[in-house]
């Protein structure tokens, strides 16, 4: 282990964002003492949620001093109207200058049926955006055909060479580093030019992660994980991500071209055990195979 590897996984550490909900933010009522400043904060807007309460979510977290990052679901958006009333209040209300676009659940709700649409809107720049995330899909996605996420690929990188804000791919979430490897040959082959923030688990146990990896139908981390949970003892321990990131400070030293630049964690086992494990990896560093990163 190189002091290279150490330095790299620390800057992916120092750099990375998390990802909550209005009801989580509601219950802790603050996240000061739980996540850092440094960190960026995304705010999910599920299907069922309520729009008013991802705009106050996101409004409070700014308040509190952080970079917020709200989530908007294009097939969950009924019309245009609705779109810029939120996109406005997200900007002028909420104090946001960065947003995660996505396609949303498969149920749409509206005319909007794709994130390229919202982008065609030019929204975005009017209420003064200055990052937009859009979605990546690592290891595909059982709602759309791999051509048509190629399609997508290419049409977003196509739009960021006119428009005056930074777009990023930030990723669905995966177990090996080698999935992030493989689409990003993928990727290349498409031209892509697009900065790339891998989501990554939080620590959670093997039964959790396997679940949400189940309802999102991704299948490389499916079996990845089913090995594991083949000894039911394995099914209730907590996975730290401690490997991952190794291996993707290993794949970022040895791939210098690479478009990968952070890591986002999906907070599955609950966001205080991400963030507690966090603060106990910045005092005790990453452990691999037995050795510490230190």
């Amino acid at each position: 282990m190189t002091n290279t590897h150490i330095e790299t996984s620390r800057n992916l550490l120092a750099n990375c964002s998390i990802e909550t909900t209005p009801n989580v933010y509601t219950k802790y009522g603050k996240f000061s003492d739980l996540v850092d400043k440094k960190s960026n904060i995304y705010v999910t807007y599920l299907p069922d949620e309520e729009m008013n309460k991802v705009i106050d979510t996101a409004k409070k977290l700014t308040a509190e001093g952080y970079s917020v990052i709200p989530h908007l679901p294009a097939r969950t958006i009924a019309n245009n109207d609705e779109l810029e009333k939120y996109i406005k209040s997200l900007s002028e209300e909420s104090g946001c200058s960065k947003i995660l676009v996505i396609g949303g659940g498969g149920n749409q709700k509206g005319s909007i049926t794709s994130s390229i649409e919202i982008l065609e809107t030019d929204l975005l720049s009017k209420y003064n955006f200055k990052e937009v995330g859009l979605a990546g899909h690592p290891e595909g996605n059982p709602d759309v055909k791999q051509i048509d996420l190629d399609k997508a690929i290419i049409e977003k990188n196509k739009f960021s060479k006119k428009t005056d804000f930074k777009m990023y791919l930030a990723t669905q979430f995966f177990f090996e580093a080698k999935s992030l490897k493989e689409w990003e040959m993928h990727l290349q082959s498409l031209d892509n030019n697009l900065e790339i923030h891998a989501g990554i688990p939080g620590p959670a146990t093997l039964k959790t992660l396997l679940s949400y990896a189940t309802s999102c139908g991704i299948g490389n981390s499916i079996r990845f994980l089913s090995k594991q949970a083949l000894n039911i003892t394995k099914l209730a321990t907590t996975r730290s991500p401690d490997k991952l990131i190794y291996d993707l400070a290993s794949y970022q030293i040895e791939n210098p071209e690479t478009k990968f630049k952070k890591i986002h964690f999906y907070a599955f086992g609950g966001i205080k055990k991400t963030t507690d494990w966090l603060k106990t990896v910045n005092k005790h560093d990453l452990s691999y195979n037995g050795q510490k990163f230190e």
